[in-house]
């Protein structure tokens, strides 16, 4: 499942084997290094920046009070993929500028349900094939 992100312009700061998915019809410019974001959005002009919680963990409470201590960057949505929630982090995040969550869980549960969806398929097919076997018998 791809990401719901309405900003054109993104900047994803993840490691460099992230699974992050990231929808293909947007401009995206990947960076693994805290220190690159702020030099990365002036020159990219993002409106939306996609943080890793878990590979920013120590880092992402100084980026997101930079971010919202300077009016330049007020109109950059800010997006925080995490393995899972927590309702103390997340809180704290959202009080720091995150807009919006991403959770692992949330965009691998469509997947498990298209997985059932095809076996269910599978299953029907198997007995549809079967009953016209023995018609034409």
């Amino acid at each position: 499942m791809m990401i719901r992100i309405s900003a054109s312009k993104i900047i994803v700061v993840a490691s460099a084997t992230s699974s992050i998915p990231v929808p293909s019809n947007k401009q995206v410019v990947h960076i693994t290094h805290f220190d690159r974001i702020f030099p990365a959005i002036h020159e990219m002009q993002p409106n939306g920046i996609l943080l890793d919680y878990d590979y920013l963990s120590t880092h992402i409470e100084k980026v997101l009070r930079r971010l919202q201590a300077n009016p330049f960057y007020s109109k950059i949505k800010i997006y925080c993929y995490k393995s899972k929630p927590n309702t103390k982090a997340d809180g704290l995040l959202k009080a720091l500028g995150v807009q919006y969550f991403i959770y692992s869980a949330d965009i691998e549960q469509p997947v498990q349900k298209n997985a059932a969806f095809k076996t269910l398929g599978e299953i029907v097919e198997a007995r549809v094939v079967g009953a016209l076997i023995e018609a034409s018998i």
